[in-house]
């Protein structure tokens, strides 16, 4: 064997050592023990001897194992022995140094790799034991799993049977009370469709009446002022105060009285506080509708008569009278059912022979909370409507809207009271802490307050009607008229002086432009006078010897010079200022007629709207 072969077999060794190096361990350390506890928790109790079996096994094949693994490490420790001396042996020959040990060493490692393999062999036996034993134990497991799973299923079922069925029943009695919902929505829609008109004919054409005075006065008058004045001195006349006259004008039956209002979110009381000041705790009066879940409410006046009458008023203005036995039949489920009531009832009118309601209008309200955009407006027009506002609390919801104070701070001007209702359901300290959080939210907000009220359902009634009775009515949205036709008056006057004064500063002008054409004719006819005198003074004299000439002395020379300087400075200069100021006198005589011309149409304009505005309030 040469030395080139020798080199060769030894390199092969080494790397045949060192690939068995890096490769065995790997198959060693990914050999898992089986994960005991988990995989026989899912076996039966039944099965406790296989389950044991299966355990030796399994720890009988990690003994193997791990006798394998040490005698692997021996044989490790051994092939790197082996490798020192064949690196030595390796470096002896590179030197040229060999001997027969080098080929001993060479069977050895041959037999060395040999034992390898033969433990790999083992190795990959053993886990194969190993895979088999985990793979019978996971069956097993499976097919209990898959028992306790159908049993569990079992279970499901019959309990969403059980479910499915106290659906239906519960599906079949809502059905039930839909439907008489149902019927009883469609018997009020019937009977509020078949209401007689009454007497009140008038109530559609006061609608007209009022819009027509408002849609003239906030838009034709308010753009001829606009258009005469260059100003608007009060727009409040225009918007404000105009949208708080109307509302009132158009509902007759609060005109004159003390008009409050109850407002709040969802189930704070409002309704039935009403409904304590209507009956005076009376089983037999005719109670507002009070419901259980959050419906399209109807705003609903109440005021004192002489006689208790319920009436309705369409969209279309129309008012209508309810009979009693209808009205009884309206609970706010009943109104919830009847998509679109707003298209049949615009809001209730009632009258109560009632002591509590002498000179009083009461208004139960939809409530601030309500996301409709009709419910919004309809409170809007309380807020503007009403002498003062009752703001009710639940004592047990204890918050402010923040959407609720925006309201109030936008369009309240009148007595804010704030009712802090169900006050018997918690305990005093409880309610003083929730009278504290909204006195400090509004505060915060700059939202003042006449007075904080405690009621409840157990309160004497005089808690509520006392406050009620210490309010005075406000009489400034009646004078509303009043405060428009004095506005107009001034405004009059004072386009009539502005008018007069344009004429006479005309007039003055005018005057002024005469004055300037006087001088102007003043300074031609002195200039015509000095050029006439000016042509007198060189005279004709007669000679005999020779012709006639015009001839001068010296002081008549003297004469003329003047004359013709006179004329072409003085008189020229008089004469274009004279025209200058007839020019500029023209263009302010221009201008001041003008100005007259404009303001006397402005002045006719603003009359005819005026009389205009007079005719339809006098059609009122």
């Amino acid at each position: 064997m040469d030395l080139t072969t020798i080199i060769i077999v030894v390199v092969a060794a080494l790397i045949g050592a060192v690939i068995t190096y890096f490769l065995f361990p790997k198959t060693v350390k990914n050999v898992k023990p089986l994960e005991n506890e988990t995989e026989i928790k899912a076996v039966s109790v039944e099965d406790v001897s296989l389950r044991d079996e299966y355990e030796k096994k399994l720890h009988d094949a990690e003994d193997k194992a791990e006798e394998i693994k040490n005698k692997y490490e021996n044989l490790l420790a051994e092939s790197r022995s082996k490798i020192e001396d064949l690196d030595k042996q390796i470096k002896e020959c590179l030197n040229g140094n060999i001997d027969e040990s080098v080929k001993e060493k060479l069977l050895e490692v041959d037999k060395l790799n040999k034992k390898i393999k033969k433990l790999k062999e083992d190795l990959e036996d053993n886990k194969k034991d190993l895979q088999s034993c985990k793979e019978k134990l996971n069956k097993k497991a499976d097919e209990y799993a898959e028992l306790d799973d159908k049993l569990r299923n079992e279970r499901k079922q019959s309990k969403q049977l059980q479910t499915d069925l106290d659906n239906l029943k519960t599906e079949l009695e809502n059905k039930r009370k839909d439907l008489n919902l149902k019927m009883q929505s469609l018997s009020f829609v019937q009977e509020v469709l078949s209401a007689s008109v009454g007497n009140d004919t008038e109530t559609k054409l006061l609608y007209e009446r009022v819009d027509n005075v408002c849609n003239y006065v906030k838009e034709e008058l308010r753009d001829c002022i606009k258009f005469s004045f260059n100003r608007i001195d009060n727009e409040n006349l225009f918007k404000e105060d105009l949208q708080k006259w109307a509302i009132v004008k158009k509902k007759h039956w609060i005109a004159g009285k003390t008009a409050i209002a109850f407002v709040g979110e969802f189930s704070a009381g409002k309704t039935s506080i009403v409904n304590r000041i209507l009956s005076q705790d009376d089983p037999n009066v005719p109670l507002l509708p009070v419901g259980s879940e959050a419906t399209t409410a109807i705003p609903t006046y109440i005021a004192g008569g002489v006689f208790t009458s319920y009436n309705f008023v369409t969209p279309t203005n129309t008012k209508k009278k309810l009979e009693e036995d209808t009205f009884k039949k309206v609970n706010k489920d009943v109104l919830g059912q009847v998509k679109g009531i707003s298209s049949l009832i615009k809001y209730f009118v009632m009258t109560y022979d009632n002591s509590n309601l002498r000179d009083l209008s009461v208004l139960d309200t939809p409530g601030f909370s309500s996301n409709d955009q009709e419910d919004a407006e309809r409170t809007i027009e309380v807020i503007n409507e009403c002498d003062a506002l009752f703001w009710v609390f639940d004592v047990n919801a204890g918050t402010v809207n923040s959407s609720s104070i925006k309201l109030i701070k936008e369009h309240l001007k009148k007595p804010l009271y704030i009712v802090i209702n169900k006050v018997d359901t918690k305990a005093e300290t409880e309610v003083n802490l929730v009278e504290q959080l909204i006195r400090k939210t509004l505060r915060d907000e700059g939202v003042s307050v006449n007075g904080f009220i405690r009621f409840s359902a157990k309160s004497p009634l005089s808690d509520i009607m006392d406050p009620i009775k210490s309010i005075k009515h406000d009489e400034t949205q009646m004078s509303y008229l009043a405060n428009l036709t004095n506005y107009l008056n001034k405004l009059s006057e004072e386009l009539n002086t502005t008018l007069k004064v344009a004429n006479q500063k005309q007039m003055e002008c005018f005057n002024k432009c005469d004055s300037l054409m006087d001088d102007y004719e003043r300074v031609i006819r002195n200039m015509r006078n000095d050029c006439d005198d000016a042509k007198r003074i060189p005279h004709e004299e007669e000679h005999w010897f020779r012709d006639n000439n015009y001839e001068m002395s010296k002081s008549e020379y003297s004469q003329l010079t003047q004359k013709l300087n006179k004329i072409s400075t003085i008189n020229v200069r008089q004469l274009l200022d004279s025209y200058n100021q007839q020019i500029e006198m023209s263009r302010l005589s221009h201008e001041a007629y003008s100005m007259y011309r404009d303001l006397n149409d402005k002045w006719r304009n603003f009359n005819v709207c005026v009389k205009q505005v007079n005719k339809l309030i006098k059609d009122l």
